[in-house]
């Protein structure tokens, strides 16, 4: 049906379920018809209908029984009550049927028996049901009663009379007729006590009442019920305020605030998780939008000592909710990842928790990586790297991921430094604490004072003299540079400021004139040029804060020169684009704000569409790592979103690929979004491995629910599958079998998730490793246990790994890993030329290259802008221009020669030669000009 694919994409839309509910009704579907109705709890309509069908089969009347149960612990409903304690009265004669009944008064009476306005009808109820046995033990009339009906109807006479003093002991609604009620039935004098307590309630009755009657009469009952609940906590009891919070959130049931304030109070005063837990598990179903309520859920489930596997699965259902805001989901991975770090148990073996809390601290920087202001100051990779210092004793991969918060637009900002510089003090060393202090002094623009302060600080406490002049003297430096900035900027605002000033005069006249005023018009035309003078400053920058600290992304003004070399002018231009060249600008961004004073255009310009000039080549803002691009102008969901988008329009459902490497969709399109970190992606699997092979590989890891190995039309594997785990442990222990042969080809196996979560990242290391040795001009057929036997003489072996292609054929490399670098000093030593059959092998200490691109180098080339790095060779656009059809064996020669030859030679080369001559090098653009004319 439409309605229930509309609910699987978004569970919390109302008004789709009652269309739902409504339908399957007139249908008759009743399994259907309850699925429905569970998802929405709509009890009461419900409950009458299961009533109905019910009869006097027990079976089903015990059904509808805890179906009751579940309806009243869901919300406070007098109604409800009185439903259950008549459905109730129904089974009477089975046995033990009033003790059943009674049970079920009591409940009634605990739950709503102090609710103000309506729990008086419970009170009657029970009391008439109880008049109605009384009125069964009395004798028939004319009949002497026997000593047991005396019995009888002294303990029912008891009951009633207790049930009295109990209801006229609370402030309810009519309470002083319940009062005259209780005199006609006792008819005699009615006990001091009773009228004391009475008196009692009655004059608290009288305080509240206003109260009630604003409940009636008023619209705005938040409010109210917010006053209401401040006085019962100054006077009334836990009881009163938990039943008035129940009224509260029952009429307000989709205002977080009113579940955060009920979970709050529950959690501060009574610390009983057994009430707070369930009213949590209710709030989030109502208001799942709300992290707030989410993040007090997992600290209370952390406090009941709940299992791991019930946190992780709250989680997964908040991160599945679809926020509005980037904040909230930072909120709910932060709350997760303190949870995880208080699970360590620092002073035990802790190893396999803490591998667990890497990687999930690792996947929620991937995930607010891809959402928009989702960790703008990378307070979670800090706290990461605050861990990773004070506990594991890493500084060194804290340091990384400061670096990586200071490379994303947060170089300018002093705050951020100090917080680094907080950290290098520390867990680091005065070493890495000046270095980091030079560069944040070279770098910060918004409050650098700071940063001297804390420079020349740091030397006074730690640095000698000259350390101490040396930082004296750059601060000096420093600061006077930017007050030289500051000074000029101050006069070039100053000189602006008069010349509109100026002009302000003189359109004042000239309104004066024309007996026009307008009072705005000089206020707007100065913000605009502000505006203007803020917009054309060029910001290499890509994002920044603003005064309040809010992150703001800038898009600078930016204008591109067209640049022309020695090959560019051989071909011919218009005179229309020579006399524009070098005055085109970047159009501004379709999305920029109509009230930004735009740059009027040169003279000649005659416009061109939004983007960058023809022939613009020069490297473009680059998208964040894992980015699969979008729409102009469209700001995807965050993944899990399950609300409109800005149109008002749902979200398009993701397209399922039936081909590829999407480890989102084919690991959890069937298993729920909730099973991915339950899941892991095995690829490069040899073709003819099936799932049993997969099976006894992988169940020494743990038991395995469920392998999908994904296969094409004709039933063949494709090489890659799923394995679902029954937790997050096993995946981690499987992560371990990665790159490890089965059937010949190594395979890889990462966990299951979206590819645009993900980093690039390396498996190894990229540095000098002492306790690793790297072995090339190994034979082929050499095996690892070959090699361990070779290597093992000179040392404890910690791992011995060949590498191999894909298809699993050696390369003729290997790493050999030792328990420390003594070991591997010597292994080098003493294995370094060693023949092995008729190959040599070099040994050597493993120190990959660094992947990363160097910023310092660079390749020119033709046209095509500057070449980070030529450690891929040689630039593709260093091609020859010659056309194929002139290309002679001369020219070709020459054209295989370097492209740095200035044009000017190659022209006198040619005015050398002889025309038609077949050791003629080249043309010039006279030839050319001519050629094209048909001139001979």
């Amino acid at each position: 049906m439409a309605g229930s694919t509309r609910i699987s994409k978004n569970p919390y839309l109302y008004d789709v379920h009652i269309d739902l509910i409504k339908l399957l009704k007139q249908l008759g579907e009743l399994e259907q018809l309850r699925d429905a109705r569970q998802r929405m709890s709509l009890w009461l309509e419900w409950l009458k209908d299961e009533i109905s069908l019910a009869g006097d089969d027990q079976k089903e009347r015990k059904k509808v029984e805890e179906l009751f149960e579940r309806a009243v612990k869901d919300y406070l409903s007098v109604k409800i009550w009185l439903e259950y304690v008549q459905f109730s009265i129904g089974g009477m004669a089975s046995q033990d049927g009033v003790i059943k009944i009674r049970e079920v008064f009591e409940k009634a009476l605990s739950s709503a028996g102090l609710h103000v306005a309506q729990g008086s009808s419970l009170w009657e109820a029970y009391r008439e049901f109880e008049n109605a046995i009384l009125m069964g033990v009395m004798p028939a009339p004319g009949q002497v009663a026997t000593k047991q009906q005396e019995d009888d109807f002294d303990v029912q006479h008891k009951r009633i009379m207790a049930l009295f003093k109990r209801q006229l002991s609370v402030p309810l609604n009519d309470m002083e007729e319940s009062f005259t009620e209780y005199k006609e039935w006792l008819q005699g004098e009615i006990d001091s006590q009773i009228k004391q307590q009475f008196h009692k309630a009655l004059e608290y009755y009288k305080k509240i009442q206003p109260y009630e009657k604003d409940l009636l009469t008023k619209e705005d009952k938040k409010e109210v019920y917010t006053s209401y609940i401040d006085y019962e906590i100054s006077h009334g009891t836990a009881a009163r305020v938990i039943c008035l919070y129940e009224r509260s959130v029952q009429e307000n049931c989709l205002e977080p605030e009113v579940w955060i304030n009920y979970t709050q109070y529950l959690d501060a005063k009574l610390r009983d998780e057994t009430l707070s837990i369930p009213v949590f598990e209710r709030s989030v179903r109502n208001c799942p939008w709300c992290s707030q309520l989410w993040s007090d859920y997992l600290l209370t489930l952390e406090r009941a000592k709940k299992s791991h596997q019930t946190i992780k699965g709250t989680v997964d259902r908040a991160l599945s909710c679809g926020f509005a805001e980037g904040g909230s989901y930072l909120q709910i991975w932060t709350t997760y990842c303190d949870y995880l770090r208080r699970w360590i148990r620092w002073d035990e073996d802790h190893e396999e928790q803490l591998t667990l809390f890497r990687a999930n601290i690792e996947k929620a920087v991937e995930h607010l990586y891809t959402i928009p202001d989702g960790d703008p100051t990378g307070s979670l990779r800090q706290f990461w790297a605050n861990i990773e210092a004070k506990y594991c004793k890493n500084v060194t991969k804290g340091r990384e991921l400061w670096n990586e918060i200071m490379t994303e637009g947060h170089g300018n900002e002093a705050a951020m430094w100090l917080n680094f510089y907080h950290f290098e003090r520390c867990y680091g060393d005065n070493k890495h604490c000046r270095k980091l202090l030079q560069r944040a002094l070279n770098s910060v623009s918004d409050w650098p004072e700071s940063i001297v302060d804390a420079f020349i600080n740091f030397e006074r406490e730690e640095g000698d003299l000259e350390q101490y002049e040396s930082a004296l003297a750059k601060c000096n430096a420093q600061m006077d540079r930017i007050k030289e900035r500051r000074k000029q900027a101050a006069e070039k605002e100053e000189g602006e400021k008069s010349k509109f000033q100026k002009g302000g005069k003189k359109q004042q006249k000239t309104f004066d004139k024309g007996h026009h005023t307008d009072k705005g018009h000089h206020s707007d035309k100065k913000q605009q040029f502000s505006k203007k003078d803020k917009n054309t400053k060029f910001d290499k920058r890509q994002n920044s804060s603003n005064d309040s600290g809010e992150k703001v992304f800038v898009k600078p003004y930016q204008k591109k020169e067209t640049k022309s070399d020695d090959t560019s002018e051989r071909i011919s231009l218009d005179e229309d684009q020579k006399a524009s060249n070098g005055l085109k600008r970047k159009a501004e961004d379709d999305q920029s704000s109509e009230s930004v004073f735009k740059v009027p255009p040169p003279p000649g310009f005659k416009g061109q569409k939004s983007g960058p000039p023809p022939g613009y080549k020069g490297k473009k803002s680059e998208p964040p790592p894992g980015f699969k691009g979008h729409k102009a102008g469209v700001t995807e969901p965050p993944p899990g979103f399950k609300g409109k988008s800005s149109e008002g329009e749902e979200p398009p459902a993701k397209v399922q690929k039936t081909d590829g490497d999407d480890r989102l969709h084919e690991g959890q399109g069937d298993m729920g979004p909730d099973k991915s970190s339950c899941t892991a992606f095995v690829s490069n699997l040899a073709y003819d491995v099936d799932e049993d092979n997969i099976k006894d590989t992988f169940s020494q890891f743990g038991e395995i629910k469920e392998i999908r190995l994904i296969k094409n039309f004709k039933g063949r594997s494709k090489g890659y599958a799923y394995i679902e785990f029954p937790d997050e442990l096993c995946v981690i222990e499987a992560l371990k079998f990665d790159r490890t042969p089965l059937d010949g080809r190594p395979v890889y196996v990462s966990r299951c998730e979206d590819k645009s979560f993900r980093k690039p990242q390396f498996k190894f290391a990229t540095e000098l490793e002492k306790n690793k040795l790297f072995i090339k001009g190994l034979p082929f057929t050499c095996t690892k246990e070959a090699l361990s036997n070779i290597f093992s003489q000179h040392g404890k072996l910690k791992d011995v790994r060949l590498v191999t292609y894909r298809s699993g054929a050696p390369k003729g490399l290997a790493y050999v890993e030792y328990e420390n670098g003594t070991e591997a000093t010597q292994a080098v030593m003493k294995t370094d030329g060693l023949a092995i059959g008729e190959h040599t092998i070099s040994v050597a200490i493993s120190c990959p290259p660094d992947r990363r691109p160097q910023k310092d180098q660079f390749v020119p080339s033709l046209g095509s802008g500057k070449k980070e790095t030529e450690v891929r060779g040689k630039a593709r656009t260093q091609v020859s221009l010659l056309p194929r059809a002139l290309k002679t064996a001369g020219a070709a020669s020459s054209n295989e020669k370097s492209l740095s030859k200035s044009s000017s030679s190659s022209a006198a080369a040619a005015a050398n030669e002889k025309p038609g001559s077949k050791e003629q090098s080249g043309k010039s653009n006279d030839d050319f000009r001519k050629m094209l004319l048909g001139n001979k």
